[in-house]
């Protein structure tokens, strides 16, 4: 079981550093979980682009209807996040860290899975506290080494 955030959940749907990788784990990986606040959060990435003018609405609405459908198919099991909460709020006083990411943490933490992330920051606090935690960039490209092998 491998715990994603919303910044590899975003990069499943938008071209961008870390895509390849973060396809390979969508694709590759054993269960996917996140805490429920990740429905808003990829949303919420969306619209943002969209403010920032590096999205049409139409792309948008495509996107986000992507995600939505990827959500009903049970492509990623959300957690409720009130069992993780108080934790939550433990590790980001702790951590002085935001809470939603302190969420992720606490759902790692409790399930024992790995936490993957393209959050640099993210995983340099994190490692205080769970060493189970990986940057996506530095994950390997499952497509690239499969290539590689291949002309090998």
């Amino acid at each position: 079981m491998i715990v994603v955030d919303a910044c590899v959940a975003i990069k499943w749907f938008l071209p961008e550093d870390g895509s390849a990788q973060a396809l390979d784990l969508f694709r590759n990986s054993e269960a996917l979980i996140a805490p429920d606040i990740i429905r808003s959060e990829v949303a919420g990435a969306v619209t943002k682009r969209v403010r920032r003018g590096e999205l049409t609405d139409a792309e948008a609405r495509q996107i986000l209807a992507m995600w939505l459908d990827a959500l009903k198919e049970g492509v990623l099991q959300t957690v409720a996040t009130l069992e993780d909460l108080r934790e939550a709020g433990n590790l980001s006083l702790q951590l002085q860290h935001g809470l939603a990411d302190c969420l992720y943490i606490a759902l790692a933490r409790r399930t024992g899975a790995r936490l993957v992330t393209a959050d640099e920051r993210m995983v340099n606090k994190t490692s205080q506290v769970y060493a189970k935690v990986a940057l996506l960039h530095r994950l390997p490209n499952v497509t690239e080494h499969t290539e590689a092998a291949a002309r090998s």
